[in-house]
């Protein structure tokens, strides 16, 4: 018997495509619905407080209350020129005030007049070396001589290099004359410790000094007799202790050179060093070779220790080391040269300066108000020649002046003292600016007759600002 077989149905082919395309759909309903449902409804908005609006200002648009720090500007501005010009006709006719805030004039009494700087000239001296030389810059003094066996065998050469600060360890606490004794000197000590050091133990020749490299002008030869040897000088690139010859007074080695051979005799002999012959002056034969050195204190340090005690020594020695550098002559000269020369490319009318010296001791410097301000500006003052600056009240040449007033510790500036000149050029920092002023009062007796015009000066001072405050100037 044969099986029988039944037919089979077939699926349409669209159905299954249908089907196929709802499932998708399905699953995507799905989603949809359960993220529906987990959904955060935002609360419902709180009220939000509106700020009342300040009252409105009845100060006019046009008021200058609408510029409260111009006002004030101006309100104490024109208060301090008016005090400012009172004090000038205290000061004569004969002497110079430039006074201006943040480097904008604001009175000028006689600033162009040709004067007596007195040891204000020591400002350009100052600026003029540290653009010269840099303020990195330090003095080399060396001891030269040919060693067998720790044996110098002819003449030790002590050769100067215009260090004006070479001083034996005992020498500033000796100075009893001056109130200002030198600071970061050039030890002796330090020299002889180096000689030491190189194995030298006998020396069986001279001690040469060797100040060749400056001339061999000792003075300023119109400087008078209270001021030659006592004041400055005998100059010469190769000084120990200035050329003090007994410490705690001014007797002085007639010969510089000569002098510092002898006080580095001393002290070699006080260390253990025999010496065979004795101190004279000379000059150190080419090729001869270093045994030891000593360095000074960089440059910009001896400015500002310079400007603060008002050293005149060392004034002239960097009048002599600019020529050098410049020109090879260490000669006063030289160096004036170079001064003039470098305050032409600072735009400055090198015209109407005629220096005679580094120091200003001489009575013959002149300069004016106007200048000294451009000098003590071209740099900034935080640098050398500001930081080297006397503080009223505190240190150096004013460390006795405007005692028991508000310039103490606000007031900085160069003094400067001749029998008929007496300077004083810096600034006072404010709350609304910098002052900087330059005074020189040129009559006869100054030096006797100056307090009351500088104590009115910084009682003038002491007055900026004083008027209306932007706040108190605020538009109402």
């Amino acid at each position: 018997m044969r099986n029988r077989s039944f037919p089979r149905e077939r699926l349409s082919p669209i159905f299954i495509l249908v089907v196929m395309a709802m499932i998708p759909a399905a699953m995507f309903g799905y989603v949809w619905r359960w993220a529906a449902a987990r959904q955060v409804r935002p609360a419902p908005a709180e009220a939000v407080a509106v700020a009342a609006l300040p009252a409105p200002l009845t100060t006019p648009v046009l008021s200058l209350r609408r510029a409260p720090q111009t006002l004030a500007s101006t309100t104490n501005e024109a208060g301090f020129v008016s005090k400012l010009s009172d004090l000038s006709a205290f000061v004569g006719d004969t002497s110079c005030l430039v006074v201006l805030l943040d480097g904008r004039s604001i009175l000028n009494h006689g600033g162009d007049m040709p004067i007596t700087p007195a040891s204000n000239e020591k400002l350009l001296t100052a600026s003029v070396a540290l653009e010269a030389l840099g303020p990195d810059y330090t003095f080399s003094t060396k001891l030269l001589g040919a060693v067998t066996n720790g044996v110098v065998a002819g003449d030790l050469y002590f050769v100067g290099g215009g260090d004006p600060l070479l001083s034996t360890a005992d020498y500033p606490a000796s100075i009893t004359l001056e109130r200002h004794p030198p600071t970061n000197v050039t030890q002796l000590e330090t020299l002889v410790a180096n000689l030491m050091a190189a194995g030298v133990t006998s020396i069986q020749g001279n001690i040469v000094g060797d100040d060749s490299r400056y001339d061999t002008e000792r003075f300023v030869p119109s400087w008078g007799n209270q001021i030659a040897g006592i004041e400055a000088g005998p100059l010469g690139a190769l000084m120990v202790n200035d050329a003090t010859r007994t410490l705690g007074t001014v007797v002085r080695y007639p010969d510089p050179a000569v002098g510092a051979a002898t006080d580095l005799k001393t002290l070699l002999v006080n260390g253990g060093i025999t010496v065979r012959g004795r101190p004279v002056s000379g000059t150190a034969p080419p090729d001869i070779p270093e045994i030891a050195a000593v360095q000074s204190a960089p440059l910009a340090t001896i400015i500002a220790g310079m400007l603060t005690a008002s050293d005149d020594n060392t004034a002239e020695l960097l009048l002599k080391e600019i020529g050098f550098h410049y020109n090879g002559s260490g000669t006063r000269a030289a160096g004036i040269e170079v001064i003039k020369g470098t305050l032409t490319t600072w735009g400055i009318d090198a015209t109407k300066v005629a220096p005679v010296d580094g120091s200003g001791l001489d009575g013959g410097n002149v300069v004016t108000c106007d200048i000294l301000l451009q000098v003590l500006l071209h740099a900034p003052l935080t640098g050398p020649v500001g930081a080297g600056l006397p503080i009223a009240g505190q240190t150096g040449t004013l460390y006795n002046q405007f005692l028991d007033t508000p310039m103490v510790g606000r007031l900085h500036a160069k003094t400067g003292t001749l029998r008929n000149a007496k300077a004083l050029t810096g600034y006072v920092d404010t709350t609304a600016g910098q002052i900087e002023f330059s005074l020189i009062l040129d009559f006869d007796n100054a030096a006797s007759n100056y307090a009351g015009v500088w104590q009115a000066l910084g009682q003038t001072f002491s007055t900026y600002p004083t008027g209306p405050t932007i706040e108190q100037l605020q538009p109402r």
